[in-house]
């Protein structure tokens, strides 16, 4: 699951907003619960004056990253997929 920076006022120690979270799911609710845990984070720092977009990117049938991306333009939101699957020989 992903890490949330501490509010500002919360008293606790306050930390930048995170650029790149990661996400590892099982199975497709905790994929879908913990992708949009992240996107929530990154945009509430974009909203805050990143003005970053966000990319998604898979990197293995359980893996993502979510990070704030200045390629990507604010409010939108991208998916990219980097999993290397092994093709089935001929």
């Amino acid at each position: 699951m992903p890490i949330t920076a501490a509010a500002p006022n919360s008293g606790l120690p306050h930390w930048p907003a995170p650029e790149v979270l990661h996400v590892v799911a099982q199975d497709a609710e905790s994929l879908q619960n913990g992708l949009d845990d992240a996107v929530q984070q990154l945009r509430a720092a974009a909203m805050a004056g990143d003005r970053r977009g966000i990319l998604i990117t898979r990197r293995s049938r359980s893996l993502f990253t979510v990070e704030a991306s200045r390629d990507v333009p604010y409010g939108t939101t991208l998916e990219n997929d980097r999993w290397h699957r092994e093709t089935a020989p001929s």
